[in-house]
């Protein structure tokens, strides 16, 4: 897809990989939808994406409510007659499975995982109605293609990212409609600084170095611009650059 003149929908904009893929995307003539639960910060990309010459709204959104999912989509066809990509990026982490006692992993999974299908949902449903195709990349991670014993519902959502869109794969054929997955080493976001910057640095150093959230977003685009994969799960490490993980063929 040629990203110049088309509208996105992006989850999560207001910080990390998410602001990220924003301004990577208003730079290439997109017009974009910032969807954040935080209002300051989701304003704050769209200051930048202005500043860098691009038009951006900001929408607020609570992505486990799917009233405000619907919203962030209409509010693209409120202010640009449509939207021809959704980035649905919006996800948190650090889960202590077994020192939880308020059952904290409920909202991952509703977060991570329930509100990436429900977004996909009413995105695919939204495109098919206005008949000219799309692009939906969702953000999985590296912790959805390997174990991960610190964070086991992490991994948990993050691998049901990584075969619900790999199940998509169909929608290219039948709806012109390409769906993917990007899944990101270890990250340098607000997300993950707040854990502290001693444990950042012990866990970059423990697997090979730290991306930096442009790392991730030049790969969204790549996912955008190549009609050539749908169902595909990138991989973005620091050692490895950018690949796809192999594909699983049905029996």
């Amino acid at each position: 897809m040629d990203i110049e003149g088309k509208a996105a929908v992006v989850s999560g904009g207001g910080s990390g990989i998410g602001r990220a893929a924003v301004l990577e995307l208003v730079r290439r003539g997109a017009r974009v939808i910032v969807a954040d639960i935080d209002e300051a910060s989701g304003r704050q990309t769209v200051d930048l994406a202005g500043a860098a010459g691009g038009i951006a709204v900001f929408r607020r959104c609570d992505v486990t409510h799917p009233e405000d999912l619907a919203g962030a989509f209409a509010s693209a066809a409120e202010h640009f007659g449509g939207f021809d990509i959704a980035f649905n990026n919006a996800g948190i982490g650090g889960d202590d499975l077994f020192n939880d006692e308020t059952a904290q992993w409920t909202r991952m999974v509703d977060i991570n995982l329930t509100a990436v299908i429900d977004a996909t949902r009413i995105a695919v449903r939204e495109m098919r109605r206005g008949g000219k195709g799309g692009v939906i990349v969702n953000t999985a991670s590296m912790g959805g293609l390997l174990p991960m014993p610190d964070s086991p519902v992490y991994a948990a959502t993050k691998a049901g990212v990584v075969n619900f869109t790999r199940s998509l794969a169909y929608l290219a054929e039948q709806d012109r409609i390409r769906v993917n997955a990007i899944c990101p080493s270890f990250t340098d976001t607000p997300l993950v600084r707040r854990n502290g910057d001693e444990r950042v640095e012990a866990v970059a150093a423990l697997v090979g170095g730290i991306l930096q959230p442009e790392d991730v977003a030049a790969g969204v685009i790549e996912l955008i611009e190549d009609d050539s994969r749908a169902g595909a799960i990138m991989r973005v490490t620091v050692k490895g650059g950018r690949d796809f993980a192999r594909d699983i063929r049905p029996y």
